[in-house]
């Protein structure tokens, strides 16, 4: 019988706005179209595992106001397990013609976890730990890096996030260490590495250098380019399809969902990485982030 996967992260009320292109200073353009969605990092990954019939726990709060009045009437099955009695915030997502998105990040009650939370945890339900670099960021983070010192026979997978140059190197440094496995793109890999003085673009190169420095393996996502792993020192790239991209949101949550979902159920990592790949393409190609 499957153990559970403990997914920690924000569930979030996505306002997708598409436009032709990103405005300039005081530039006024008219937007396409707009929409509202359930969204977030934590609950994109345990959507792929709620799909994939793979047990979890959305380790995530909800708390008040127009943005958590929307989640719980949208949500689905993939309900967050964590009550807040602060305010949501909300992403609003820009997504060009091209399908690439950029965000812009209200942050409330979703990003913000309580030490006593963890508390209520029976981790022996669980063998395996999601954990996203957003929460990470947070002041409360050290709450997320405290829980997570005390699992040392779990399986601790590390979605670094865009905002990786942002969030305390110390911390960042210290839940890569924590970690078995990290998730990012050839971006936030080249940009955090600048941060110590080292320059490179290379995702093999990058990979190698954190597995070096921190012991941990890694998979580096690069759009269309193959994705590169590192496992334990072991560096393998796996061919993308290409496809056309409707919307970017979701993509790297998506992959990493179906890594957890595949890891869960006995697979290597090198044969995880190609059906992740196949079911990210899918998610690429459709108007949202599930």
């Amino acid at each position: 019988m499957l153990k559970k996967i403990l997914i920690i992260g924000s569930t979030v009320a996505d306002i997708h706005i598409f436009v032709d292109h990103l405005p300039s200073a005081e530039e006024d353009i008219h937007p396409t179209g707009q929409k509202m969605s359930v969204g977030g990092c934590a609950y994109n990954v345990a959507n792929v595992l709620e799909k994939q019939n793979i047990p979890y726990t959305l380790f995530s709060p909800l708390g008040t106001g127009i943005y958590a009045d929307f989640i719980r009437q949208n949500c689905g099955k993939v309900r967050p397990a964590l009550k807040s009695d602060e305010e949501n915030g909300c992403c609003y997502c820009l997504v060009d013609a091209s399908g690439d998105r950029t965000f812009m990040s209200l942050h409330g009650a979703e990003y913000r976890f309580r030490r006593e939370w963890f508390d209520e945890l029976d981790m022996q339900e669980y063998d395996m730990i999601y954990v996203c670099g957003l929460e990470i960021e947070e002041p409360t983070g050290k709450n997320i890096i405290s829980f997570l010192r005390q699992q040392k026979d779990k399986f601790i997978f590390y979605a670094t996030g865009p905002r990786i140059t942002h969030t305390d190197l110390m911390k960042n440094e210290e839940t890569m260490r924590l970690a078995d496995l990290l998730h990012l793109n050839r971006r936030e890999a080249s940009a955090f590495l600048h941060t110590l003085g080292i320059e490179t673009a290379d995702t093999a190169e990058a990979a190698g250098i954190l597995y070096q420095k921190y012991g941990v393996s890694s998979v580096i996502t690069d759009g269309a380019s193959p994705v590169t792993l590192c496992d334990k020192g072991k560096i393998s790239r796996f061919d993308v399809t290409p496809v056309r991209q409707v919307n970017g949101t979701g993509a790297g949550d998506s992959h990493a969902g179906m890594i957890l979902a595949m890891v869960a159920r006995g697979a290597k990592l090198d044969e995880a990485i190609p059906e992740a790949n196949r079911f990210s393409a899918q998610i690429v190609q459709r108007d949202g982030s599930v």
